[in-house]
């Protein structure tokens, strides 16, 4: 199977559609080892006794902010961005779709020779103020996202 015909769990992709990871694998690699070290810090205030010596509400809210880095971490190994003839979706935290019938506006960014690092995006607008913006990591993907942004 290769990289386009895998599922994301929403349904078999339609045929034509081009799927991809919207981040790149040394991308996932930085984030992970951002992610350790974030545990490494967490752990040794734990050690020092800083969790002990904090209030409730301080606790709370270096809980919340730990489930929001996971969250993220989880969002970054596991996204993956479809493109199809009806519309672009991405899981992510919370998943997006927009149907390309709908788009009013399209940018492709990307950092010449740093995509392995800073991910390629689309940002699309659909009428009035609403944008939404895809990550590509995938080679098929980013080429059907210039397609899309250049004709």
């Amino acid at each position: 199977m290769t990289d386009a015909e895998v599922p994301t769990g929403d349904g078999p992709a339609p045929p034509g559609a081009i799927e991809g990871a919207a981040f790149s694998m040394p991308l996932k690699l930085l984030a992970t080892a951002g992610l350790l070290m974030f545990f490494h810090t967490a752990w040794g205030a734990v050690a020092a006794g800083a969790w002990t010596q904090s209030d409730a509400n301080a606790r709370t809210l270096s809980g919340l902010a730990t489930l929001l880095v996971a969250a993220g971490y989880w969002g970054i190994l596991t996204s993956r961005t479809r493109i199809d003839g009806l519309s672009i979706r991405q899981t992510w935290i919370w998943p997006k779709q927009v149907a390309l019938a709908e788009l009013t506006q399209v940018k492709l960014i990307q950092v010449p020779g740093l995509s392995w690092l800073i991910a390629p995006r689309l940002v699309v607008r659909t009428g009035g103020l609403m944008l939404t913006t895809f990550h590509a990591a995938d080679p098929s993907v980013l080429a059907a996202f210039r397609r899309l942004a250049y004709g």
